[in-house]
């Protein structure tokens, strides 16, 4: 089910969304969609690329131990 909903956006990028709407044959709504899902979907991604180098760097491990090891934990669960 969708629920009607107002935004506010700026004349500059509703102008943008018309011109990108028209040239793909499809309406406002339909683009704005796609890329709110895009820049969401996105965000979510920065946030877990993030997480990792948070907790690689809280790890004391470098760049240089990754391939040592990854191979010590193959080793013990062989």
């Amino acid at each position: 089910m969708e629920t009607q909903n107002n935004l506010h956006i700026p004349d500059e990028l509703l102008a943008r969304l018309q011109t990108k709407a028209q040239s793909e044959g499809r309406t406002v709504d339909e683009i704005a969609e796609e890329t709110l899902r895009i820049g969401l979907e996105d965000r979510l991604w920065q946030e877990l690329l993030t997480y990792g180098l948070d907790r690689g760097r809280a790890s004391g491990y470098t760049e240089d131990d990754v391939s040592r090891v990854v191979r010590e934990n193959r080793d013990r669960h062989r």
